[in-house]
């Protein structure tokens, strides 16, 4: 008889934190007789194959014992043409990465032991990404948290590649690690011209800084857009940045630590089904801190399309 619980550890989330941090968590599962399957991911996307093998194998219940990124990875082995692979999956998440933002969406949560016994499982949206990878080819993805194009997913780009002194901050704190590659990315970053559809309602070509569509308002650690988000409800978050100066970006960056950045003028908030963005300028297409490619983009909702203990 297979352990109930098949689960995906990446050893090398939070900047090599998870290590040690499966390690205790092992040594609780083995104290407290909890039967499980353990699989460490070895290379990039690995966890997709992983999730595909595991439930080929008659496995139902995923646990994914790492950050946002492999969560991600195991929510695209999950899924084919908006179809989850099998109607018994359940999916449970096991924080261990550098910001865990899927974490921080829901309010009532069980402690890691408790949650891989429990079996009451809660339905929840996720959305599909369409757009192209870097080579221009199209892809389509599959995201549980958020998706940026602009200053975020520039800053993503240089905070997922950090080195020397700014690694060791990171993994210190998160926070300020965000903040190093997020004033970094500023001083780099100008402002592109995109043209928007929203539910079909088109927003005429317009100088942004930046569009988020989510389902977790979290992002980066402690940055938030202050939505308090539903996650059965079937409609996506979008929010749009004017394009400003440097200075004006660099000035905004505590109302996303606060979570009050819908109280500026150039901030904008809408919910839909739908969402579009195409431009001729050169930006980052991001998913669950993933840079995956350029716009056109195209976003759509999966509602209420997979089941997770948490």
């Amino acid at each position: 008889m297979k352990p109930e619980t098949f689960i995906i550890v990446n050893p090398t989330a939070g900047d090599g934190q998870a290590k040690k941090r499966w390690q205790k968590f092992e040594n609780d599962l083995i104290n407290n007789q909890i039967p499980y399957c353990a699989e460490k991911t070895k290379y990039q996307n690995h966890a997709t194959e992983l999730v595909s093998e595991a439930v080929s194998s008659g496995y139902n219940r995923i646990g994914v014992f790492s950050g946002d990124g492999t969560l991600n990875e195991v929510l695209q082995g999950m899924f084919i043409e908006d179809q989850i692979i099998s109607s018994e999956i359940k999916l449970i998440f096991l924080p261990a990465g550098s910001s865990c933002d899927f974490e921080k969406k829901f309010k009532n949560k069980r402690n890691l032991l408790d949650r891989i016994q429990a079996d009451d499982s809660v339905s929840i949206d996720i959305f599909k990404v369409e757009c192209q990878d870097f080579s221009g080819k199209p892809i389509s993805r599959y995201v549980i948290n958020n998706s940026s194009i602009g200053i975020i997913s520039f800053a993503n780009e240089k905070f997922n590649s950090v080195t020397g002194l700014t690694k060791i901050l990171k993994q210190m704190s998160v926070d300020i690690g965000a903040v190093i590659c997020g004033l970094q990315a500023i001083t780099q970053f100008d402002p592109f011209n995109a043209e928007m559809s929203i539910d079909g309602e088109k927003i005429p070509l317009r100088s942004l800084s930046n569009t988020s569509v989510f389902k977790t308002s979290n992002f980066g650690g402690d940055m938030s857009y202050g939505v308090d988000t539903v996650q059965d409800d079937g409609q996506l978050s979008v929010v749009w940045l004017d394009g400003t100066s440097k200075f004006g970006l660099a000035a905004m960056m505590p109302s996303l630590f606060t979570g009050t950045v819908l109280n500026k003028k150039l901030a904008h908030y809408k919910t839909c089904h739908k969402f579009k963005l195409s431009t001729s300028d050169t930006v980052i297409v991001e998913t669950d801190g993933e840079n995956i490619g350029t716009p056109p983009i195209k976003y759509s909702i999966l509602p209420k399309a997979l089941q997770v203990i948490i």
